[in-house]
Formats: C-alpha cells, structure tokens, sequence
C-alpha cells in the first residue's frame, strides 16, 4: 500500500516531520518511518523500502550528504528545510506558488505533472522556470570579422521548449494558473532564490548531460542541498 516516508536520521528534523505528517493526513496515507542511517553503507536498504512509497521525506541537511539515496529511490523525496513552512497545506502567507524547474527532459515532463498535480491540490498556482546561458559562437578563421564570443539569445527558444512541456499539463488540469518564467543565467542559483518565495520547489532528478541513472543531475543535487523550501526531486 502506498505510504508517506519520514526519514529518520540523527538530526532534529522537526520541520521535516510535520510536513510528513500533514501530507499524509492530507492524502489519507499512512504514515511510516524508516531510520536512516549517518553511513552510505545501508543505500540499498533503504532504497528497497522505498519501493511501495508515495514520497520519501527527510530533513534537508541530509539532502547533500544522501544524493545516492535520492538518486536511486523508486518515489519522489521531499527535502524539507528547518526553516521552511511546515506544511504544503498550511504554507507561509509570504510564500506563493508550485516552483518547478523545467527542461526538454522526460524526467523534467514527471516533475511538471507532479508539481501541477500538487498545485490543483493546494490550489496554488503553478510557476515554470527555465533558464538559459549564452553559448559562444566563434567566427571563421581568418575574416576580418569580430573576434570575440558572440552570444546567442535563446529566449525564444526556451519560451518554446516550455510551452510544449506544458501542454500536457494545461490539458490535464485546464483551471490551473500557469505562470513562465525564462531567466538568463545558471538553472541552478536560480531556482535557489526563486525557492525563497516558493510553497513547494520541485525539480527533475537528472541533468541535461545524461548522467548515470545513479548519479543526481548538477541542478537537483544544489537544490537537494541548498533550496528554501520544501522541495521534491522526482525520477
């Protein structure tokens, strides 16, 4: 039977239990509590016990330290700072918004479903980010011509990519406020300060360079480790 995992592990954690708590008794879930060793040496353990479960909730200092974990879970985790609201049903006044970061990946097109699924529920509005850097663009050798990188603007490119990603999602849930956001800049430092306003951040588990399935993407591992809010790294 699906369930909500808290994680136990040596750290207070109290945040991180409330907002388990409040989500499984908002879902009409049980709720279990898997200890989670201070080693990597029981990855596996507790990657099995995972296998029935709806989310897998631990304090957010364990995000960094627990990639492996998060990595190779068989449910979403949640990462729930100490500091953060204690309940995706009972968020902060000053916060708005499901915050999702999105790409042209797949992994990217089951983080949207879940953040617009959590953002129907909640009913808050679901807030797309994307991000782009300028690619340099060397010019052919020996025209007298600019020498230097040229910056290619890929906002509308980027504009493009997420509407297609949200088609899905606009047709699934056709009363839900979508909002986009396209910013210049590295995905992840951007989504760390958008997280500061955010109910719930939600990102893919993966990066764009086709990592090892075992591996966190560059984004979902700073998320795992410094995001502002309770977030949730799906596979």
């Amino acid at each position: 039977m699906s369930d909500v995992i808290l994680g136990v592990t040596d750290a207070d954690g109290t945040a991180a239990r409330v907002w388990a708590v409040r989500r499984a008794e908002a879902l009409g879930l049980p709720l279990r509590e898997l200890l989670i060793a201070p080693t990597r040496d029981d990855v596996d353990t507790a990657v099995a016990a995972t296998a029935d479960a709806e989310i897998l909730v631990l304090p957010a200092e364990h995000g960094h330290s627990y990639r492996p974990l998060i990595a190779q879970a068989h449910c979403p985790i949640a990462i729930v700072p100490d500091e953060a609201p204690s309940g995706l049903d009972a968020p902060s006044a000053a916060r708005e918004g499901i915050l999702v970061g999105v790409d042209a990946t797949e992994v990217s097109a089951r983080a949207l479903a879940f953040a617009a699924g959590e953002a129907a529920r909640t009913r808050q509005p679901l807030v797309a980010l994307a991000a782009w850097e300028p690619v340099a663009v060397g010019t052919e050798p020996g025209l007298d011509l600019w020498t230097g990188p040229m910056p290619v603007d890929l906002s509308e490119a980027t504009a493009a990519m997420v509407e297609r990603m949200l088609e899905p999602v606009r047709a699934g849930h056709p009363q839900l406020e979508v909002r986009t956001r396209i910013e210049v800049g590295d995905a992840s430092a951007l989504i760390e300060e958008a997280s500061r306003g955010a109910v719930l951040t939600v990102v893919g588990s993966h990066g764009r360079t086709g990592l090892s399935r075992l591996l966190l993407g560059s984004v979902s591992e700073h998320v795992a480790a410094h995001v502002a809010s309770p977030a949730v790294v799906v596979r």
